[in-house]
């Protein structure tokens, strides 16, 4: 007995704002973007006070707002988010060539696309001004 594979037309690997920016073009452009979360869901964003550099906020906005914003926008056209991570991928060598990729170092599943946008985690030196 063959166990099927879930293909997926558009995986995102990373929740931060890039995957989300990822999620609503590729989810505008009927592609049904399926998106893991990762480690950290919203990414560093979550973390941050204030962002007032990010476009559409000209009042500025504290990062997990901002973060929901950008999950709600991306799910209204149609992105599933997911938790989970995504622990290795194994890229086809051909041209339109299926992907696969393992989920939580136990579910493999098949991807026509992927997107890596997993940005970055902050490296601290362990000094006491750090976290004022």
């Amino acid at each position: 007995m063959s166990e099927t594979k879930e293909r997926i037309k558009c995986l995102i690997i990373g929740s931060g704002p890039a995957g989300y920016t990822a999620a609503i073009y590729a989810a505008r452009a009927d592609l049904h973007p399926v998106m893991y979360t990762g480690m950290e869901p919203g990414g560093q964003l979550t973390t941050t006070t204030e962002v007032d550099n990010f476009p559409g906020y000209p009042e500025g906005v504290d990062g997990p707002a901002m973060m929901i914003d950008l999950q709600k926008q991306a799910e209204r056209f149609g992105t599933q988010v997911r938790i989970g991570m995504v622990t290795e991928v194994k890229f086809s060598n051909e041209m339109g060539g299926i992907h696969q990729v393992c989920v939580d170092n136990s579910t493999w599943i098949e991807a026509e696309t992927v997107i890596i946008s997993t940005g970055a985690t902050a490296k601290y030196l362990g000094l006491p001004s750090e976290q004022r």
